[in-house]
């Protein structure tokens, strides 16, 4: 792909100043509010509530049909949709940096849900504007750019906002976040979009199409790939936090590692997948990239036993979070080749929540699990799996993108009353 030609060059801005915003305002409510509501003397069970809209984004396949249904004709089916989303959730972080933390947290609860829902249903529609925006070779790049926006998000959010918090305090804050997630509106409001595929089926999407996606040809073989492939990296950097914490690392020294120093290598790591993944294949991308993992949980043994040696334990999650960002790349880029443009928010986000719900279930589970066999013991699990997702890939041969469903295809003008204009 060449970055130097204008049009390109404009699909990547648009595409990583969604991403980016999609997960400023979402990094700093999982990542920092905890954090301060623990400074200013919020018990745990409270505070484990803020990590519940963690399950908004991995229930989000319930509402992408209703994105693929309905659309503008007029302003562009996906725009119209990431135009309004994105003004609600900078409406939400305003309004949420009018009421206090420390007294008003029931209030604060319905805006932080609100800012979930909403950067949720963006992703469905920012990632349904990908499938049809990239071409197969464009993917690649196109994915590390949503990989790294999401790191991107998360360190201005939850790592420099936290840093910074005790200076600037919370209404400055949340106004800094609404004022960052205003600027992609400019590009949003100049996109040109193409006629949707979605605009141009026989029939509208519909939850049906949810329930005969894996029974199309070869997707039971993928359907197991995607249960697997992020399982071993998911558990593992569940733990690492919980892990450094016992190792006695200070708060502000894991938020350094984990959310502005991980973020870096992790961007790098996406950068890295993007670039490869059209060099070499989507299959040897993707046995790669979890070999890394292997080779990551494998560094991280020492600090698992209990050796506080901050150069290795630097260095084992700084792997650990680069090969969690070419994992997190080349998974979305396979996702995106799997999705017919014809209902490509609903077999996009579909993929995604069958990947991360069962890894967000993994994860929790493998924390309760490290009581009884320790943190090394679940590192080996987390080999294990990713062991199995290796040979998955390795017997499964079909790499090429989905190609549109024609029989189910009218051209616009056959079909002028599939949405609303």
């Amino acid at each position: 792909m060449d970055l130097s030609n204008r049009e390109q060059r404009s699909k990547m801005t648009l595409l990583g100043g969604l991403y980016i915003t999609q997960f400023l305002g979402l990094g700093f409510i999982v990542t920092a509010v905890p954090a301060i509501m623990r400074d200013i003397g919020y018990s745990l069970d409270q505070i484990g509530l803020i990590y519940v809209l963690g399950l908004i984004w991995a229930l989000k396949f319930l509402w992408a049909p209703f994105i693929d249904r309905i659309g503008s004709k007029k302003h562009g089916h996906y725009r119209s949709w990431l135009l309004v989303m994105q003004s609600l959730m900078i409406v939400s972080l305003i309004g949420a940096a009018f009421f206090d933390i420390s007294s008003q947290i029931s209030i604060l609860a319905v805006f932080f849900a609100l800012v979930s829902i909403f950067s949720a249903t963006q992703d469905i529609a920012a990632d349904a504007l990908a499938v049809t925006l990239l071409s197969p070779e464009e993917r690649g790049l196109g994915n590390s750019i949503q990989v790294a926006g999401g790191f991107v998000g998360n360190l201005i959010g939850g790592g420099v906002l936290l840093i910074t918090y005790q200076w600037f305090g919370w209404q400055a804050s949340l106004l800094f976040l609404a004022a960052a997630t205003l600027l992609p509106l400019y590009n949003i409001w100049r996109h040109k979009e193409a006629p949707a595929p979605a605009d141009a089926r026989s029939e509208k999407v519909g939850y049906r199409d949810m329930a005969r996606y894996f029974r199309r040809p070869g997707m039971g073989r993928w359907a197991a790939i995607l249960l697997t492939y992020s399982m071993g990296i998911g558990i593992v950097y569940a733990l690492l936090r919980p892990m450094l914490v016992d190792l006695g690392w200070s708060l502000d020294q894991i938020g350094f590692v984990t959310n502005i120093l991980g973020a870096l290598i992790g961007i790098l790591g996406a950068a890295v997948a993007g670039l490869i993944t059209q060099r070499i294949g989507r299959k040897m991308a993707m046995l790669i990239a979890n070999g890394l993992v292997i080779v990551s949980i494998l560094v991280l043994f020492p600090a698992a036993g209990g050796i506080n040696n901050q150069v290795l334990i630097y260095g084992s999650a700084s792997l650990m979070l680069f090969a969690y960002g070419a994992n997190a790349t080349i998974l979305a880029t396979m996702i995106m080749d799997k999705s017919d443009p014809t209902s490509a928010g609903t077999d996009y986000t579909l993929q995604y929540s069958v990947t991360s719900i069962l890894t967000f279930i993994l994860s929790g589970a493998a924390l309760a699990l490290a009581e009884s066999i320790q943190y090394g013991g679940v590192l080996w699990l987390s080999i294990g799996l990713t062991v199995l997702s290796l040979v998955l890939i390795a017997l499964y041969n079909n790499f090429e993108p989905i190609q549109v469903d024609e029989p189910n295809i009218l051209t616009v003008a056959d079909d002028a009353s599939v949405v609303t204009g």
